[in-house]
């Protein structure tokens, strides 16, 4: 998509929903983020979450590629700016299926008929519809020509 086919306030929801494997989550947090609750299962037991969960900002790249999949904004876009808000707001865990939807929230033109940037709200839920994750990022996207 290019910058001027966007509209606050559009929404994306047809993107392929994702689980990950316990190992996954741990191999992540190994290389990632080497908290006990993402790669150690006894520690992660004793804790509040019960088992492995996710690492948030990996979890964030993740469901982000899932929606880079969708081929959906390659056209017009430029590069990435900015991430502006990231917030984990319930554990990811193994084995359950998220569902993803991005929302477009702000554009601002930067050159006049050039290029612009475009705000873009990616919210993850888990099978009961409750909110897992959001992460909101901004990217440099050119017009059509």
């Amino acid at each position: 998509m290019y910058f001027d086919e966007y509209e606050v306030g559009m929404v994306f929801d047809d993107i392929e929903p994702i689980s990950f494997t316990e190992e996954e989550i741990i191999e992540a947090g190994k290389r990632y983020d080497p908290r006990p609750i993402h790669v150690d299962k006894k520690a992660a037991e004793k804790s509040r979450f019960g088992r492995i969960i996710a690492s948030g900002s990996w979890a964030n790249t993740v469901f982000w590629g899932q929606w880079v999949k969708t081929r959906i904004d390659e056209e017009g876009m430029i590069c990435g700016v900015r991430v502006d808000n990231a917030s984990w707001l319930l554990p990811i865990y193994p084995d359950t299926f998220y569902t993803i939807k991005v929302e477009t929230t702000k554009l601002l033109e930067r050159k006049a008929g050039q290029d612009g940037f475009v705000t873009n709200k990616l919210t993850a839920y888990d099978p009961e519809g409750e909110v897992v994750l959001i992460y909101e990022a901004t990217a440099l996207v050119e017009f059509k020509k």
